[in-house]
């Protein structure tokens, strides 16, 4: 029996030799044709100069969007880290007329308006880079070591501390770490998924958004099934840094966006697929999303429809779903994808205070204007002309209201701005006094008269005017706004 056994033993030994060696092989030929395909890539740079990917040297990646927030408010750091001297290159890629990014021409003349100095941008044109990382969402960063060796790819942002700790070799371990504690998961269904997907893939804090299939009466369906009462609600699995955004200020996003009230429906589209969903994995997600319901109620007099639920089921759509705007740019929307770039601002921060402590607190011209709406004498305000960047917040409760990034001379002799810093921080009111019909905006917390809104602004920038007196404002300047409390606003002014 041994005489057998033992060659038996020896071949399979031998077998699973040759067979590691052979994995091994194609491991190394997967790598080796990894690097060539990138040595053999040529980017451009904004003034037209080539650049090619070197073996000599560390390469740190940063694949960004001018449109992504998250990426913008790294811009700065980034900055820092790129004028210091390294043991790595950094560079950075953004993908022209892909993914909803603006051509070459149009970037370039956006981006030469920030002050920034020392990143080098890289255009990748055809999207090969896009392919070769597997890219699904932005911020994403590459770790790439001498001969091309692609050590990491990370979503998200990362600091300039985490970014040198991984070309010292110990970068993977602590981001893991700490990504795991923060990294949480919401489900939501709010009608089409293909925009709500997008939506929330440019909101700052959000890793990853995923269309799918959630709730419905079995597992595994397909598109057909879904569309033919299976049960299933279109739903967007968000991965999200709780570090960055919370699952409150997500559903206040989520709010913005869909008609709570409405059964069944949502912009043109109808059907069970179509209900809107908060599902939830913990009772901890389950309480926030009762209460931010709660609180949403107050807006509407009839009652919100929206299900809160356990999530029993979720599986990701077809592969044609997936990030379908960012390969569609000029498809089927039923939402504004702009919103998801607004401020998200607390109203509860910003308390209106007694008529009493108002009278103490502003001058009779500001008491005037925003409590008996009055208006200024057009020409006299001091804000009418300011063009330095800031933001302007209500006189009266500090709510912020407008960013100087919107501002513009209207000619009109008040401070004019193209729209609020978040929608929700004015309400509107139909104005027939001194016989004319205007719309007056009023700010939200402090109910403060502002002045109003005409539809003779800028076509480019949407076509509205908010004509506003400077009396019912208050400044606060970019360099101030830290140690006045506003600085999580200040990605909104440049």
């Amino acid at each position: 029996m041994k005489k057998f056994i033992l060659p038996l033993i020896l071949m399979f030994i031998v077998g699973v030799f040759v067979f590691a060696k052979m994995l091994s092989n194609n491991l190394k030929k997967e790598t080796e044709k990894e690097k060539d395909l990138l040595e053999n890539i040529q980017l451009i740079d904004m003034n037209g100069n080539d650049y090619t990917f070197s073996r000599d040297k560390n390469i740190y990646i940063k694949f960004w969007a001018s449109w992504c927030p998250t990426c913008l408010a790294g811009l700065e750091e980034l900055d820092r880290l790129a004028g210091e001297t390294n043991n790595f290159e950094v560079i950075t890629v953004v993908f022209p007329e892909i993914n909803g990014e603006k051509n070459p021409v149009k970037f370039k003349e956006w981006y030469n308006t920030l002050s920034y100095k020392n990143i080098k941008i890289l255009y990748d044109t055809d999207g090969k880079l896009l392919q070769i990382f597997k890219i699904r969402a932005l911020p994403t960063s590459a770790i790439i070591y001498k001969d091309l060796k692609i050590d990491n790819i990370i979503v998200g942002h990362i600091s300039n501390g985490q970014i040198k700790d991984y070309y010292e070799g110990k970068g993977e371990k602590m981001i893991m770490e700490n990504n795991k504690k923060n990294i949480k998961d919401i489900y939501l269904a709010g009608g089409c998924f293909w925009g709500v997907e997008e939506y929330f893939a440019r909101i700052d804090g959000v890793i990853d958004s995923v269309s799918g299939y959630a709730n419905g009466s079995y597992d595994n369906p397909s598109y057909e099934n879904v569309c033919n009462n299976s049960g299933h609600a279109e739903t967007v699995h968000i991965t999200y840094d709780s570090s960055k955004v919370s699952l409150d200020t997500l559903l206040k996003y989520y709010f913005r966006i869909i008609d709570p009230t409405s059964v069944n429906k949502q912009g043109n589209d109808r059907g069970v697929q179509y209900r809107t969903g908060i599902y939830y994995q913990s009772e901890e997600d389950k309480q926030i999303a009762l209460n931010a319901i709660k609180e949403e109620q107050k807006k509407y007099s009839k009652p919100i429809v929206v299900e809160v639920e356990k999530l029993k089921r979720f599986d990701k759509a077809e592969e044609y779903h997936q990030d379908y705007l960012k390969k569609n740019p000029n498809g089927y929307c039923h939402i504004n994808l702009n919103k998801a770039s607004e401020a998200i601002i607390d109203e509860k921060k910003y308390q209106k205070p007694s008529d009493e402590v108002l009278k103490e607190k502003l001058s009779d011209l500001e008491y005037q204007v925003t409590q008996k709406a009055a208006t200024e004498r057009a020409f006299t305000h001091e804000y009418y002309k300011n063009q330095e960047d800031g933001i302007y917040v209500d006189i009266t409760t500090g709510e912020p209201l407008f960013s100087s990034k919107d501002k513009y001379d209207a000619g009109c002799g008040w401070p004019s701005f193209t729209k609020p810093i978040a929608t929700e921080v004015v309400n509107y009111k139909k104005d027939s006094s001194h016989g004319m019909n205007r719309v007056e905006v009023r700010s939200r917390a402090g109910e403060a008269h502002l002045g109003h809104v005409f539809e003779d602004g800028p076509r480019d920038r949407g076509g509205l005017r908010y004509c506003i007196n400077g009396a019912s404002l208050r400044f606060i300047p970019y360099d101030k706004m830290d140690e006045e409390g506003y600085g999580e606003f200040k990605k909104y002014v440049k």
